[in-house]
């Protein structure tokens, strides 16, 4: 009968899949009614199975489940859509992010590939030393604490800490065990956003916009035709010269000599400017300058080229100056009414808290300590109730004033040739 029994359960759940469970259930329920001395039990188990409550069980489950299964597919294959989208966007590859760390790290006087510690399967692990002397200062102890293995008790002396615990190593790419699948324990895949990069970039951006740096460069590029790039920097202000907005335009063209030139450098289009920059990024990446010839005729012509494509630069810069302060506008807006509905709804579970008070349960439920500090927070409540009336007034408008672009400012960059490497 046993055997039986568990040949039947077995034959059930492969046959039936979800929906037998609600045959289990009631096999569960028979046996526990008769047991395993009726021989009947056996053929009451097979009449179960043709019980049209199963068949309809089984229909509505195992379309359920299918239905599941097709929206799961449905929701990995956005959410990939959504990856590509961001990767395009973003733009960063972990060989460009782990180059750039390296040449922050140069030029603030370490090395990147000094701190290799060994890899995980074909990712490659760093390790920085916190106590390398240019971490010593800047800032640079903070933005490495977000590495280390804990976080800080409380209570705990900072020294203490920074001297128990040890920092993580730092990989560009997952770092996952090839046999198990599983992420590598003490790693951290550091990103755009992660602190140490951010401290790390933000000396590119200083020093970038600031110091005597050369303005102008020259690169070999995959294409076949010279071409030039002109980079601006659009930054938008606010009350207070608060930076509401920032980003890099860049005008492309094909380069010619100056003295074969009947008039401007001609911008390209949409179609142009994109395979321009194409090249132009992998340019960057392979990183090889032209003979020390090309680059002085280059150098030559920088100022005629920026005076050609400069016209273009400012036409574009007052485009994207109007469209950005209408988006900001429109923040400014959205957040006003945000902050709004919060004070409201605030000053209104105040409202409904006083209209529920009754100063006579203070003498029967507390006694004369409880009662008092339960009638000071009836004047703070009543005081923040009259606050946020005026601050209903004022608050919203405020946020929506901050947002106003009251100063603007364009100021160019840089000027890059791309040289083809066939010539």
């Amino acid at each position: 009968m046993l055997e039986v029994l568990v040949q039947k359960t077995e034959r059930i759940h492969r046959q039936l899949g979800s929906a037998g469970q609600v045959l289990s259930d009631r096999i569960a329920d028979l046996l526990a009614r008769k047991g395993l001395r009726d021989a009947r039990v056996t053929d009451e188990i097979d009449a179960l199975e043709k019980d049209p409550r199963v068949a309809k069980a089984r229909e509505e489950m195992d379309d359920r489940e299918e239905r599941r299964i097709k929206r799961e597919a449905s929701e990995l294959d956005r959410m990939r859509r959504l990856l590509e989208d961001s990767r395009k966007r973003v733009g960063v590859e972990s060989t460009d992010l782990k180059a750039v760390v390296a040449a922050a790290l140069r030029r603030a006087g370490t090395s990147l590939d000094a701190s290799r510690v060994g890899e995980v399967g074909r990712t490659e692990l760093f390790r920085l030393d916190p106590n390398t002397p240019v971490f010593g200062h800047g800032g640079w102890q903070e933005a490495l604490d977000d590495l280390r293995i804990r976080r800080r008790g409380r209570g705990e002396r900072l020294k203490a800490w920074r001297a128990e615990a040890p920092l993580k190593a730092i990989a560009f790419e997952p770092a996952r065990d090839p046999q198990t699948g599983v992420d590598a324990p003490d790693v951290v895949q550091v990103h755009l956003e992660h602190r140490l990069v951010r401290r790390l970039l933000s000396r590119f951006l200083s020093q970038g916009f600031t110091s005597g740096l050369s303005r102008v460069c020259s690169i070999i590029g995959p294409g076949a035709q010279p071409r030039v790039v002109l980079i601006g920097r659009l930054a938008l202000y606010g009350p207070g010269a608060a930076r509401l907005h920032e980003e890099l335009l860049m005008v492309t063209a094909a380069w010619t000599e100056p003295d074969r030139r009947t008039r401007p450098l001609r911008p390209f289009g949409e179609r142009g400017e994109e395979a321009t920059l194409d090249q132009l990024e992998q340019a960057l990446r392979d990183n090889r300058t032209p003979s020390p010839a090309i680059i002085e005729r280059l150098r030559a012509s920088s100022v005629r080229d920026a005076g050609d494509l400069e016209p273009e630069l400012q036409r574009r810069a007052e485009a994207r100056r109007a469209e950005v302060a209408r988006e900001l506008l429109t923040v400014g807006e959205q957040e006003a009414e945000a902050l709004r509905k919060l004070l409201v709804e605030q000053r209104e579970r105040i409202k409904k808290r006083e209209a529920a008070f009754d100063d006579r349960q203070l003498s029967l439920e507390f006694d004369k300590a409880e009662a008092e500090q339960v009638r000071r927070d009836r004047r703070r409540w009543q005081a923040k109730h009259e606050r946020l009336a005026r601050e209903i007034e004022t608050e919203p408008e405020r946020v929506r004033q901050s947002y106003n672009v009251v100063a603007n400012r364009l100021e160019i960059v840089g000027l890059v040739h791309l040289w083809p490497k066939s010539n």
